[in-house]
């Protein structure tokens, strides 16, 4: 009977350290963890949407870019003009902002003359640019603002009596000019991306030495 009562004994002995350590959270406990989660959501948050902006300038400009190098790969190796220019409808030249989107298309018909015509053909498009982006043109000698063509040599064609100029492409966010983006191209067409380079932690247009992009 003893051992019999001893067994139960050690039962409920085992229930009440199960239930001991089965107890939920106390209100202090639980004010706690609320508040640790509230901070590191306060930690976590800018960090994701600087990354996440910074993630879409990369894309972006890796698109605009990728255009250039494009175009004027098409214009050597068609031996023919090749026109990029910003586009809101993906078909024609008609805005001088870049971010609402471009086109690539073989210019030939009328010597350059910036409307998909005749026999040109369509190469590529991009459509308008998101996060409310903003990219505009700098220092170039072309005929009309938000076009350029590449001569079949692959350098730049004006259009015009002028001399081509080097010019940049520079791209905004909401953060302005601190951290905007830019793509440099050269008389000879070759485009590469703007870099600091005088360390004051500001990309540099095509006159480098310390002239930062600027967003309009």
């Amino acid at each position: 009977m003893c051992g019999a009562m001893l067994g139960i004994g050690k039962i409920h002995s085992y229930k009440l350290k199960a239930m001991k350590s089965e107890r939920g959270f106390t209100l202090v406990e639980l004010m706690v963890t609320v508040i640790v989660v509230a901070v590191l959501a306060g930690i976590v948050a800018p960090s994701y949407e600087q990354f996440v902006k910074d993630n879409r300038l990369s894309s972006q400009i890796n698109s605009l870019i990728g255009s250039l190098h494009f175009a004027r790969s098409e214009a050597t190796l068609r031996r023919s003009i090749v026109t990029m220019c910003a586009s809101t409808d993906t078909s024609s030249c008609n805005t001088v902002n870049w971010e609402q989107g471009w086109i690539v298309f073989t210019d030939a018909s009328n010597n350059g003359n910036a409307v998909v015509d005749g026999t040109d053909e369509l190469l590529r498009f991009q459509e308008k640019l998101d996060g409310g982006n903003i990219l505009r043109t700098s220092g170039f000698s072309f005929a009309t603002d938000g076009q350029l063509s590449f001569a079949p040599t692959g350098f730049m064609r004006t259009g015009t009596t002028s001399s081509a100029t080097a010019g940049t492409f520079t791209l905004c966010d909401d953060r302005g000019s601190e951290e905007a983006r830019g793509v440099i191209l050269t008389i000879a067409g070759a485009s590469r991306l703007a870099v600091d380079e005088n360390g004051n932690g500001r990309r540099d247009n095509h006159d480098g030495g310390g002239n930062s992009l600027l967003c309009p």
